[in-house]
């Protein structure tokens, strides 16, 4: 039997399906399973017994991925657009899971609830249940392969401290991220030593953080391995609503969440660790929000520096 998870949304969406993919694994062991996403999934499951199938998702490319596909027995979708609901259509994989929620729903042959009322692994589970596959016997733990010779040679090329915490302030939405000061204030804090992560997308608000104080600056210098084994070094990340809060869970290092426009309520918090939200009357906005609906941009400086400094603190 063949098996197929779809998901070809962000990379913290992409960790947050290994529990999806262990309990396949557990619970069908002679199956042999596949994963379609973008491109940077062949760097995500090292150490994974998957085949990974990426995908752009360009016009073009979109016809080929049908065909590479469609000699599945099954395809479970987290993913919940238009475009997934009708290539795993065309694929004519016999049994399509997918959300009641997803656009075009009614091309799938079997749909689940979906609820922003619980944890995005245990929505993804939920995909399992059509299988058969109770909640008691699933896997709820992400999970990601980093070996001990990663972290070394980070540690060598970045001559990483023995210590530190990792900073990871940015999002693909701006209105994500907590306010500059807020991370400067909390950097002064700090004792330990603190490593500074994004995207090259992010290295001029990087050099402005780093000029206001002392950071060890890693925007734009790692690749996405070495960004995990940076992450499997620490002793705490503290973060955006983004992906290195689930990189760190998936790595059994707790993280601290600072919630600006969105919300724990969506189900992307941290399992191990805590979160902060502004308690302000628009909030939350939206899972993935674009631009402020009442233009204040309040949220942006709704949680205190002083109650992350706590928080921090007690993992410390």
């Amino acid at each position: 039997m063949r098996i197929l998870i779809w998901q070809t949304a962000y990379l913290g969406d992409v960790i947050l399906t290994t529990p999806l993919i262990r309990t396949l694994e557990r619970n069908f062991p002679d199956a042999k399973l596949s994963f379609v996403g973008r491109p940077f999934i062949t760097e995500v499951f090292r150490g994974y017994n998957l085949q990974v199938i990426p995908f752009n998702k360009g016009f073009f490319e979109s016809f080929s991925i049908v065909d590479k596909i469609r000699d599945h027995h099954i395809v479970l979708s987290p993913h919940r657009s238009a475009r997934s609901s009708v290539l795993l259509f065309l694929s004519g994989i016999p049994v399509r899971i997918g959300f009641d929620r997803s656009e075009l729903s009614w091309l799938y042959t079997h749909t689940v609830a979906h609820s922003w009322k619980k944890h995005e692994v245990e929505r993804n589970l939920d995909l399992l249940i059509p299988l058969g596959i109770r909640q008691n016997i699933m896997v709820k733990d992400t999970k990601l392969f980093v070996g001990d010779e990663e972290i070394k040679a980070v540690r060598e090329k970045f001559h990483l401290p023995k210590e530190y915490i990792v900073f990871a302030p940015f999002s693909n939405f701006p209105l994500k991220e907590w306010y500059t000061e807020g991370w400067i204030e909390l950097a002064s804090a700090l004792s330990l030593p603190k490593v500074l992560v994004g995207t090259e997308r992010d290295l001029q608000k990087a050099l402005h953080m780093k000029k206001r104080t002392n950071l060890i600056n890693l925007v734009g210098r790692t690749s996405l391995r070495e960004l995990f084994a940076v992450i499997s070094g620490a002793k705490l990340v503290i973060s955006s609503d983004s992906s290195p809060v689930h990189i760190a869970n998936a790595l059994g290092i707790p993280a601290i969440c600072i919630y600006t426009s969105t919300s724990p309520s969506y189900g992307f918090y941290p399992r191990i660790g805590s979160y902060l939200t502004p308690q302000i009357p628009c909030s939350p906005c939206s899972p993935n929000p674009k631009k402020c609906k009442t233009g204040s941009y309040e949220c942006l400086k709704g949680v205190k520096p002083e109650d992350v400094i706590g928080k921090a603190n007690l993992f410390l």
